[in-house]
């Protein structure tokens, strides 16, 4: 009984007092996810993932003019950025490979597949990434993974993969930190 009227006794008391006022509502709170970055204002990634072939995942292609080594940063921009975030995130990972991929035969292919690696390794040095960190190596067209025979295959093998290659200085299964790359250049001038 004295239960019940410990339960009871508040609400007979909020009708014996009258109307109270009611407070004032509360604000929504955060939005749920990730929150919109103030305008201009990147937000870094913090989720990495590896693809079935070790290399680390990115959030679209890094893309370069046609023929040339030049970025088109609009497009390699999310890409690059990512591979930033996931470096310094990273701190264990000592060394990664700057793969560079191509669709062609040739040594000229091969140069230009090397100067790509090397592009991306220099833009992640303007960005405060230690260049003694970073391997460029050549693969041309040494290790498709599409058919190049078609348009879409050959797109898919024009790449830039981004590979551990030592864990706090210590090559990563006993690989040899070049991948067995036919060329390789440090990013270091």
């Amino acid at each position: 009984m004295r239960r019940s009227f410990l339960v009871i006794a508040p609400t007979l008391l909020a009708l014996a007092c009258g109307p109270t006022a009611k407070p004032a509502p509360t604000p929504p709170g955060p939005p749920i996810g990730d929150p919109a970055p103030p305008s201009g204002e990147r937000v870094p990634a913090t989720e990495f993932t590896m693809t079935d072939r070790g290399t680390l995942a990115l959030p679209g292609p890094i893309v370069f003019a046609t023929g040339a080594a030049e970025l088109d940063l609009a497009a390699s921009e999310p890409a690059l950025w990512h591979i930033h975030d996931y470096l310094v995130a990273k701190e264990a990972v000592t060394l990664v490979r700057i793969e560079g991929h191509g669709d062609q035969a040739g040594q000229d292919a091969l140069i230009l597949s090397g100067d790509r690696a090397l592009t991306v390794g220099r833009w992640l040095v303007a960005h405060d990434v230690a260049c003694e960190r970073l391997l460029a190596a050549a693969f041309g067209d040494t290790k498709p993974i599409a058919d190049g025979s078609t348009a879409e295959g050959r797109a898919a093998n024009r790449r830039i993969e981004i590979v551990n290659a030592q864990l706090r200085g210590i090559a990563i299964g006993g690989m040899p930190a070049d991948g067995g790359a036919p060329a390789v250049a440090p990013v270091c001038d």
